[in-house]
């Protein structure tokens, strides 16, 4: 079956990205429920560059309006969990996972798999950061959690880091023993 809205919709993420195309297309996502659908379509099962500006799109959408795209949060963690951690793509899926309101569960799971994230040399540095990011603010849910963030974090071998990843850290730790 053709879907006009789907092709249409093709045609311009597939256009030369731009940061007024990708904000123009967020802006139609969020007045148009079908729109924002769509773009979570080529997200889970479009081709990479389609996954890729389709993501940056719904990103935008997720830092203006996060309560659009709560409906997704289950399947935005199973992707996140089922790409390699090199994946640009993973980035965008935290970022957004990160915009929306904090779960009321646990989702025990992500929350290791972020800790895995964290301590991952070989993770790109805006996947451990967005993780650590996530984790700090998943773990307010359970004292036991907040420690153990905690004593990962303080434990760190920051020299091994890059310097963002590392002031991730040190915003966190501060943030943190503030809280308790």
């Amino acid at each position: 079956t053709v879907n006009p809205l789907m092709d249409a919709l093709r045609e311009r993420l597939l256009e030369r990205p731009s940061k007024a195309l990708i904000l123009s297309l967020a802006r139609e996502a969020m007045d148009d429920s079908d729109v924002l659908n769509s773009l979570f379509l080529f997200i889970y099962s479009g081709e990479e560059p389609l996954r890729w500006r389709a993501a940056w799109v719904v990103s935008k959408v997720s830092e203006q309006c996060p309560s659009l795209i709560m409906g997704q949060r289950s399947r935005i963690v199973r992707e996140v969990m089922s790409l390699d951690s090199s994946s640009g793509l993973q980035r965008l899926l935290l970022g957004i996972y990160y915009h929306m309101p904090e779960a009321e569960e646990l989702d025990v799971e992500f929350f290791n798999y972020l800790l895995d994230r964290i301590g991952c040399l070989q993770s790109p540095s805006g996947v451990q950061a967005l993780a650590i990011k996530v984790a700090a603010r998943m773990s307010h849910i359970d004292d036991t959690l907040h420690e153990e963030l905690l004593c990962i974090l303080r434990n760190m071998e920051l020299d091994y880091y890059p310097a963002g990843v590392r002031a991730v850290v040190r915003n966190c730790l501060k943030r943190k023993s503030k809280v308790r």
